[in-house]
């Protein structure tokens, strides 16, 4: 692929030139490899979950794991590099968004992939659609919602990571195993003890490093195998349309949008953030240009099998740790991101991990993401009563789901797909009891910048 030449005013050349910057080839490569060490974790537990959850093969969760790095690789490559109208041509990567797991679990499980993959395309052409009109819309996502919604979808995965450890069935003799439990435990306690004690790179791996070990021990303890990891071929991929032609249902499009409206928001922070860290200023057509890539990813997903997929934030903390702010080491992520896809032994390794050591992982990935939704709502005025009728009802009703999974089922069919979404359900509560308690809102404040 071809690298465009940034279409910036003559004004903004010299804040673009850190970010032009050329190095070194092995400089470069080496910082590349860096930064997908940095995001691998989060590009791979997004497929290992929602297959997982789906109860698919361990051979179907492996091609779902290199059709995922695949995807993330083009949509990274179009990110950094930039390809006509698509990517913000900043060190930003693109990955399966977690955001995405419930509305694919929840229309996965009641109306088959092939609908999951019909939401995916449609959701994904509407997001290419509106990049450019997208400012009209932030106005219905001040931070009272934004941050009710991020919080809500942190708390409406934590049971996903929970079943993962325990498993997915109460009545099975190793339901809640004690060496499940414990393999669980395990990778936790390690996550935290290398978060504390390691420094740099190796602290921001901590997720990556636990991963690892405990899959270790969870091999050698007899819970899961890597005997079927050479199995099949070397290289190859997922065809299109495995699963079969794409299905449309309005009830599962529906409930996919809302996800994308909410991570448009989120990529606009995202946009907005990278632009503080390195320097150059970040405008509408950049914005626009970021979110066409994650919604082009989005629309591929529909015939290749992959997910919903965003401009990942946790690379930007590196940036600022490093003060590399080059784009073309993130080039390189999206070469070796397509490249660990292609080998398939690579997504059969991932999917042998230990489904407990995969709980533990995205219970502290999703507890991460309700983090961040709180923080978001901590610069939300509580004195005024409106906002704390906005998060206190849309959290309530929308964790309803969570904890009485079949409320909703003596409804119609239309209703019941939506209402079981706790996150589509509390994000039109917010964005509806917002517009009734603060009909003009005042102009949306721009987002901090992502640290990590």
């Amino acid at each position: 692929m071809t690298l465009d030449k940034p279409d910036r005013p003559a004004a903004a050349a010299g804040a673009r030139s850190a970010v032009d910057e050329r190095m070194p080839f092995w400089h470069t490569v080496l910082l590349g490899l860096q930064h997908t060490l940095v995001m691998y974790a989060g590009a791979v537990v997004v497929p290992i979950v929602v297959g997982t959850a789906l109860g698919l093969d361990a051979d179907r969760i492996a091609d779902l794991v290199s059709i995922d790095l695949v995807l993330a690789g083009v949509g990274t490559l179009l990110q950094a590099g930039g390809l006509w109208r698509f990517g913000i041509r900043m060190p930003l990567v693109v990955g399966a968004a977690s955001s995405g797991i419930v509305p694919m679990i929840a229309v996965g499980q009641s109306r088959g992939l092939p609908t999951v993959y019909g939401s995916l395309l449609v959701a994904g052409a509407v997001w290419v659609l509106v990049a450019p009109y997208f400012s009209l819309l932030l106005r219905l996502f001040p931070e009272v919602v934004t941050g009710t919604v991020i919080t809500l979808i942190g708390l409406t995965l934590i049971p996903v990571g929970i079943r993962l450890v325990a498993g997915s069935d109460p009545g099975a003799g190793d339901y809640g195993g004690l060496g499940r439990l414990a393999l669980a435990a395990a990778t936790m306690a390690l996550m935290v003890v290398f978060r504390r004690m390691l420094r740099g790179l190796l602290g921001q791996l901590s997720i990556l490093l636990a991963l690892v070990a405990g899959a270790v021990a969870g091999w050698a303890s007899g819970i899961g195998s890597l005997a079927h990891v050479g199995d099949g071929p070397v290289v190859g991929l997922m065809g299109p349309m495995h699963f079969g032609a794409p299905r449309f249902d309005l009830p599962s499009v529906l409930l996919f949008l809302v996800i994308v409206f909410v991570l448009m928001v989120e990529g606009s922070g995202q946009g907005l953030a990278v632009g503080r860290v390195v320097g150059t200023p970040v405008g509408p057509g950049d914005i626009a240009r970021l979110l066409r890539v994650d919604g082009l990813m989005t629309l591929c997903s529909g015939f290749c099998n992959g997910f919903v997929y965003t401009t990942f934030g946790q690379n930007i903390g590196l940036i600022a740790l490093t003060r590399v702010r080059s784009r073309y080491p993130v080039v390189v992520v999206g070469v070796l991101l397509i490249g660990c896809g292609v080998l398939q032994p690579v997504g059969r390794v991932a999917a042998a991990i230990p489904s407990p050591v995969i709980g533990a992982a995205a219970i502290m990935t999703f507890g991460a993401l309700t983090v961040s939704g709180i923080q978001i709502l901590a610069r939300v005025d509580f004195e005024s009563s409106a906002n704390l009728t906005i998060v206190m009802l849309s959290l309530g009703v929308g964790l309803v789901p969570a904890f009485a999974p079949h409320v909703y089922r003596q409804l119609p069919d239309f209703a019941e797909m939506f209402l079981d979404s706790g996150v589509a359900t509390g994000t039109l509560l917010a964005i509806g009891l917002n517009a009734v308690f603060h009909p003009r809102p005042a102009p949306l404040a721009e987002p901090e910048p992502s640290t990590g």
